[in-house]
Protein backbone atom coordinates (compact mmCIF):
# COMPACT_ATOMS: atom_id res chain seq x y z
CA UNK A 1 0.00 0.00 0.00
CA UNK A 2 2.69 2.49 1.00
CA UNK A 3 4.73 2.09 -2.18
CA UNK A 4 1.67 2.42 -4.42
CA UNK A 5 0.41 5.41 -2.46
CA UNK A 6 3.73 7.21 -2.78
CA UNK A 7 3.79 6.47 -6.49
CA UNK A 8 0.34 8.00 -6.86
CA UNK A 9 1.25 11.10 -4.85
CA UNK A 10 4.51 11.65 -6.72
CA UNK A 11 2.53 11.48 -9.96
CA UNK A 12 0.39 14.24 -8.46
CA UNK A 13 3.54 16.23 -7.74
CA UNK A 14 4.45 16.04 -11.41
CA UNK A 15 0.95 17.08 -12.42
CA UNK A 16 0.95 20.07 -10.10
CA UNK A 17 4.48 21.18 -10.76
CA UNK A 18 5.15 20.81 -14.46
CA UNK A 19 2.47 22.92 -16.11
CA UNK A 20 0.96 26.33 -15.71
CA UNK A 21 1.80 27.95 -18.99
CA UNK A 22 -1.64 29.36 -19.67
CA UNK A 23 -1.68 33.09 -20.39
CA UNK A 24 -4.87 34.53 -18.96
CA UNK A 25 -6.14 38.08 -19.20
CA UNK A 26 -7.68 39.64 -16.14
CA UNK A 27 -7.83 43.05 -14.54
CA UNK A 28 -7.32 45.40 -17.38
CA UNK A 29 -8.31 43.88 -20.68
CA UNK A 30 -5.31 41.74 -21.47
CA UNK A 31 -2.38 43.90 -20.41
CA UNK A 32 0.51 41.53 -21.09
CA UNK A 33 2.93 43.72 -19.10
CA UNK A 34 1.28 42.78 -15.81
CA UNK A 35 2.99 40.38 -13.41
CA UNK A 36 1.96 36.74 -13.57
CA UNK A 37 0.98 34.43 -10.70
CA UNK A 38 0.08 30.75 -11.09
CA UNK A 39 -2.89 29.44 -9.11
CA UNK A 40 -3.48 25.73 -8.56
CA UNK A 41 -6.84 23.94 -8.20
CA UNK A 42 -6.14 20.78 -6.24
CA UNK A 43 -7.93 17.72 -5.01
CA UNK A 44 -5.67 16.09 -7.35
CA UNK A 45 -4.93 18.61 -10.03
CA UNK A 46 -8.24 19.84 -11.47
CA UNK A 47 -8.63 20.78 -15.12
CA UNK A 48 -11.37 23.20 -16.24
CA UNK A 49 -11.73 25.86 -13.52
CA UNK A 50 -11.40 29.64 -13.77
CA UNK A 51 -9.86 31.81 -11.05
CA UNK A 52 -11.52 34.99 -9.79
CA UNK A 53 -9.75 37.26 -7.35
CA UNK A 54 -10.66 40.33 -5.34
CA UNK A 55 -8.13 42.50 -3.48
CA UNK A 56 -8.52 45.05 -0.72
CA UNK A 57 -7.71 47.96 -3.02
CA UNK A 58 -10.65 47.08 -5.28
CA UNK A 59 -8.59 45.28 -7.90
CA UNK A 60 -10.41 42.21 -9.21
CA UNK A 61 -10.56 39.93 -12.21
CA UNK A 62 -11.40 36.53 -13.64
CA UNK A 63 -9.13 34.48 -15.85
CA UNK A 64 -10.23 34.01 -19.44
CA UNK A 65 -8.67 30.57 -19.62
CA UNK A 66 -9.17 27.59 -17.31
CA UNK A 67 -6.90 25.43 -15.24
CA UNK A 68 -4.86 23.22 -17.51
CA UNK A 69 -3.98 19.52 -17.26
CA UNK A 70 -1.68 20.31 -14.35
CA UNK A 71 -4.41 22.17 -12.45
CA UNK A 72 -2.78 25.55 -13.03
CA UNK A 73 -4.05 28.85 -14.36
CA UNK A 74 -2.16 32.14 -14.49
CA UNK A 75 -3.45 35.44 -13.11
CA UNK A 76 -2.14 38.65 -14.65
CA UNK A 77 -2.20 41.34 -11.96
CA UNK A 78 0.44 43.45 -10.26
CA UNK A 79 -1.64 43.72 -7.09
CA UNK A 80 -2.22 39.98 -6.88
CA UNK A 81 1.49 39.34 -7.41
CA UNK A 82 2.79 42.01 -5.03
CA UNK A 83 0.17 41.89 -2.26
CA UNK A 84 -1.45 38.45 -2.37
CA UNK A 85 -2.26 38.64 1.35
CA UNK A 86 -4.74 41.40 0.48
CA UNK A 87 -6.62 39.17 -1.98
CA UNK A 88 -9.20 36.42 -1.86
CA UNK A 89 -9.63 33.85 -4.62
CA UNK A 90 -12.45 31.64 -5.91
CA UNK A 91 -11.91 28.74 -8.30
CA UNK A 92 -15.10 27.69 -10.09
CA UNK A 93 -16.38 25.96 -13.20
CA UNK A 94 -18.12 28.15 -15.81
CA UNK A 95 -21.87 27.48 -16.08
CA UNK A 96 -22.66 24.52 -18.29
CA UNK A 97 -19.04 23.42 -18.55
CA UNK A 98 -17.10 20.65 -16.84
CA UNK A 99 -14.00 20.06 -14.76
CA UNK A 100 -12.04 16.87 -14.20
CA UNK A 101 -9.71 15.57 -11.50
CA UNK A 102 -6.66 14.64 -13.52
CA UNK A 103 -5.55 11.99 -11.02
CA UNK A 104 -8.63 9.78 -11.41
CA UNK A 105 -11.06 11.28 -14.00
CA UNK A 106 -13.59 12.23 -11.31
CA UNK A 107 -16.16 14.78 -12.46
CA UNK A 108 -15.50 18.01 -10.53
CA UNK A 109 -18.02 20.18 -12.37
CA UNK A 110 -19.94 21.11 -9.20
CA UNK A 111 -16.86 22.06 -7.19
CA UNK A 112 -16.08 25.56 -5.95
CA UNK A 113 -12.87 26.17 -3.99
CA UNK A 114 -11.96 29.41 -2.24
CA UNK A 115 -9.00 31.06 -0.51
CA UNK A 116 -9.77 33.73 2.10
CA UNK A 117 -8.06 37.10 2.26
CA UNK A 118 -5.09 36.84 4.60
CA UNK A 119 -4.17 33.23 3.85
CA UNK A 120 -1.81 34.00 0.97
CA UNK A 121 1.70 35.39 1.30
CA UNK A 122 4.16 36.84 -1.20
CA UNK A 123 6.67 34.26 -2.38
CA UNK A 124 4.41 31.38 -1.35
CA UNK A 125 2.73 29.09 -3.86
CA UNK A 126 -1.03 29.49 -4.25
CA UNK A 127 -3.50 26.61 -4.24
CA UNK A 128 -7.26 26.45 -3.81
CA UNK A 129 -8.22 23.18 -2.09
CA UNK A 130 -10.98 21.76 0.09
CA UNK A 131 -8.91 22.77 3.12
CA UNK A 132 -8.54 26.42 2.10
CA UNK A 133 -12.27 26.42 1.40
CA UNK A 134 -13.12 25.11 4.86
CA UNK A 135 -10.87 27.74 6.45
CA UNK A 136 -12.70 30.36 4.39
CA UNK A 137 -16.05 29.01 5.61
CA UNK A 138 -14.81 29.06 9.23
CA UNK A 139 -13.84 32.72 8.89
CA UNK A 140 -17.26 33.58 7.46
CA UNK A 141 -19.00 31.70 10.27
CA UNK A 142 -16.94 33.57 12.87
CA UNK A 143 -18.92 36.68 12.00
CA UNK A 144 -15.80 38.84 11.72
CA UNK A 145 -15.98 40.95 8.57
CA UNK A 146 -12.73 42.91 8.99
CA UNK A 147 -9.84 40.76 7.71
CA UNK A 148 -7.40 42.67 9.92
CA UNK A 149 -9.19 41.30 12.99
CA UNK A 150 -9.16 37.66 11.87
CA UNK A 151 -6.63 35.37 13.56
CA UNK A 152 -6.28 33.15 10.51
CA UNK A 153 -3.56 31.03 12.12
CA UNK A 154 -5.78 30.15 15.08
CA UNK A 155 -8.76 29.42 12.82
CA UNK A 156 -6.63 27.19 10.60
CA UNK A 157 -5.29 25.28 13.59
CA UNK A 158 -8.83 24.73 14.85
CA UNK A 159 -10.03 23.52 11.44
CA UNK A 160 -7.19 21.02 11.19
CA UNK A 161 -7.75 19.87 14.77
CA UNK A 162 -11.40 19.22 13.99
CA UNK A 163 -10.35 17.23 10.91
CA UNK A 164 -8.06 15.06 13.04
CA UNK A 165 -4.91 16.22 11.24
CA UNK A 166 -1.92 16.51 13.57
CA UNK A 167 -0.29 19.86 12.83
CA UNK A 168 2.90 18.73 14.55
CA UNK A 169 3.29 16.31 11.63
CA UNK A 170 1.49 18.23 8.89
CA UNK A 171 2.21 21.90 8.24
CA UNK A 172 -1.18 23.44 7.32
CA UNK A 173 0.38 26.34 5.42
CA UNK A 174 2.44 24.00 3.24
CA UNK A 175 -0.43 21.57 2.70
CA UNK A 176 -2.71 24.39 1.59
CA UNK A 177 -0.17 26.11 -0.67
CA UNK A 178 1.88 23.24 -2.14
CA UNK A 179 -0.26 20.15 -1.50
CA UNK A 180 1.32 17.55 -3.79
CA UNK A 181 4.89 18.19 -2.63
CA UNK A 182 3.75 18.27 1.01
CA UNK A 183 1.87 14.98 0.69
CA UNK A 184 4.82 13.27 -0.96
CA UNK A 185 7.04 14.18 2.00
CA UNK A 186 4.68 12.76 4.64
CA UNK A 187 4.58 9.31 6.17
CA UNK A 188 2.48 7.28 3.68
CA UNK A 189 -0.17 6.42 6.26
CA UNK A 190 -0.61 10.09 7.17
CA UNK A 191 -0.68 11.02 3.49
CA UNK A 192 -3.29 8.37 2.75
CA UNK A 193 -5.51 9.74 5.51
CA UNK A 194 -5.23 13.28 4.12
CA UNK A 195 -5.92 12.18 0.54
CA UNK A 196 -9.09 10.41 1.69
CA UNK A 197 -10.18 13.42 3.75
CA UNK A 198 -9.51 15.72 0.80
CA UNK A 199 -11.80 13.66 -1.43
CA UNK A 200 -14.62 13.46 1.11
CA UNK A 201 -14.38 17.10 2.18
CA UNK A 202 -14.59 18.19 -1.44
CA UNK A 203 -17.84 16.24 -1.82
CA UNK A 204 -19.29 17.63 1.41
CA UNK A 205 -18.52 21.20 0.35
CA UNK A 206 -20.36 20.79 -2.95
CA UNK A 207 -23.61 21.09 -1.02
CA UNK A 208 -22.65 22.64 2.31
CA UNK A 209 -20.00 25.26 1.46
CA UNK A 210 -22.44 28.15 1.84
CA UNK A 211 -24.91 26.51 4.23
CA UNK A 212 -24.73 28.68 7.33
CA UNK A 213 -26.68 26.11 9.34
CA UNK A 214 -23.97 23.48 8.96
CA UNK A 215 -21.12 23.89 11.44
CA UNK A 216 -17.42 23.45 10.72
CA UNK A 217 -17.25 20.78 13.44
CA UNK A 218 -20.03 18.77 11.80
CA UNK A 219 -18.40 19.02 8.36
CA UNK A 220 -15.12 17.86 9.90
CA UNK A 221 -16.85 15.00 11.73
CA UNK A 222 -18.52 13.80 8.52
CA UNK A 223 -15.21 14.04 6.69
CA UNK A 224 -13.24 12.03 9.26
CA UNK A 225 -15.95 9.37 9.66
CA UNK A 226 -16.38 8.74 5.96
CA UNK A 227 -12.68 8.98 5.08
CA UNK A 228 -11.81 6.36 7.70
CA UNK A 229 -14.45 4.06 6.23
CA UNK A 230 -13.04 4.48 2.71
CA UNK A 231 -9.61 3.39 3.89
CA UNK A 232 -11.05 0.56 5.99
CA UNK A 233 -12.83 -0.85 2.96
CA UNK A 234 -10.02 -0.03 0.52
CA UNK A 235 -6.75 -0.43 2.41
CA UNK A 236 -4.61 0.42 -0.62
CA UNK A 237 -6.54 3.63 -1.36
CA UNK A 238 -6.20 5.62 -3.60
CA UNK A 239 -5.51 2.54 -5.70
CA UNK A 240 -7.66 -0.56 -5.91
CA UNK A 241 -6.67 -3.48 -3.70
CA UNK A 242 -4.21 -5.66 -5.57
CA UNK A 243 -4.06 -3.29 -8.53
CA UNK A 244 -2.45 -0.08 -9.75
CA UNK A 245 -5.82 1.21 -10.96
CA UNK A 246 -7.05 4.43 -9.36
CA UNK A 247 -10.27 4.47 -7.35
CA UNK A 248 -12.57 7.21 -6.12
CA UNK A 249 -15.99 7.75 -4.61
CA UNK A 250 -18.38 10.58 -5.33
CA UNK A 251 -20.54 11.11 -2.26
CA UNK A 252 -21.78 14.61 -3.02
CA UNK A 253 -25.38 13.45 -3.53
CA UNK A 254 -25.41 11.05 -0.58
CA UNK A 255 -24.00 13.64 1.84
CA UNK A 256 -26.32 16.35 0.56
CA UNK A 257 -29.09 14.36 2.28
CA UNK A 258 -29.59 15.83 5.77
CA UNK A 259 -30.24 12.44 7.35
CA UNK A 260 -27.08 10.92 5.92
CA UNK A 261 -25.06 13.99 6.87
CA UNK A 262 -26.30 13.97 10.47
CA UNK A 263 -25.67 10.24 10.80
CA UNK A 264 -22.08 10.64 9.60
CA UNK A 265 -21.60 13.68 11.85
CA UNK A 266 -22.53 11.47 14.81
CA UNK A 267 -19.74 9.05 13.90
CA UNK A 268 -21.78 6.38 12.11
CA UNK A 269 -21.35 5.66 8.42
CA UNK A 270 -24.75 5.78 6.67
CA UNK A 271 -25.59 2.53 4.82
CA UNK A 272 -25.76 4.25 1.43
CA UNK A 273 -22.28 5.69 2.00
CA UNK A 274 -20.97 2.30 3.15
CA UNK A 275 -22.24 0.79 -0.07
CA UNK A 276 -20.49 3.42 -2.17
CA UNK A 277 -17.25 2.95 -0.24
CA UNK A 278 -17.39 -0.80 -0.77
CA UNK A 279 -17.85 -0.28 -4.50
CA UNK A 280 -15.61 2.62 -5.51
CA UNK A 281 -15.31 3.67 -9.12
CA UNK A 282 -12.23 2.04 -10.65
CA UNK A 283 -10.23 3.88 -13.29
CA UNK A 284 -7.63 1.80 -15.13
CA UNK A 285 -4.22 3.39 -15.19
CA UNK A 286 -4.39 3.55 -18.99
CA UNK A 287 -7.49 5.76 -18.75
CA UNK A 288 -5.93 8.47 -16.57
CA UNK A 289 -5.98 11.73 -18.59
CA UNK A 290 -2.85 13.05 -20.22
CA UNK A 291 -2.04 16.46 -18.69
CA UNK A 292 -0.64 17.61 -22.03
CA UNK A 293 -3.99 16.82 -23.67
CA UNK A 294 -6.54 17.42 -20.91
CA UNK A 295 -10.26 16.64 -21.19
CA UNK A 296 -11.15 20.34 -20.95
CA UNK A 297 -9.41 22.73 -23.33
CA UNK A 298 -8.06 25.48 -21.06
CA UNK A 299 -7.93 28.11 -23.79
CA UNK A 300 -10.93 30.41 -24.35
CA UNK A 301 -13.00 30.42 -27.49
CA UNK A 302 -11.79 33.20 -29.83
CA UNK A 303 -13.95 36.30 -29.75
CA UNK A 304 -15.38 37.06 -33.21
CA UNK A 305 -15.06 40.64 -34.47
CA UNK A 306 -18.19 42.80 -34.22
CA UNK A 307 -20.56 42.35 -37.14
CA UNK A 308 -20.10 45.10 -39.67
CA UNK A 309 -17.22 46.64 -37.78
CA UNK A 310 -13.51 46.81 -38.31
CA UNK A 311 -12.64 43.99 -35.90
CA UNK A 312 -11.86 43.69 -32.25
CA UNK A 313 -9.12 45.24 -30.20
CA UNK A 314 -6.86 42.25 -30.74
CA UNK A 315 -5.68 42.03 -27.12
CA UNK A 316 -7.43 38.68 -26.61
CA UNK A 317 -8.24 39.67 -23.06
CA UNK A 318 -11.13 39.86 -20.73
CA UNK A 319 -11.66 42.76 -18.41
CA UNK A 320 -12.23 41.48 -14.91
CA UNK A 321 -12.97 44.84 -13.31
Amino acid sequence: MKIKLLTTIIAGVLLAGCGGGNDNSVDGGGDKDKKTTPVLAFDGAINGMVASYTCADGTSGTTTTKTDGYGLVTVLSDTFADKPESCSVVLSVPAGEKAVDMSNKKDMSKVIYSIPQGLLAQGQKIAATPFTTLVDKAIKQSGETNPDNVDITAITEEVFKNLGIDTSKVNPTLLMSDPAITLAALDPTVAQDIVAKTMVLSDVLVTHKDNAEISIKDIAAVTTTVAADIIDKNPEFPTATGSNDQIYVDLSDELADKGNFDTAASGTVPPVVETANKNPIVVPDADIPDPENPPVDPTPEPTPPPTGGTGGSGDGGGNGN
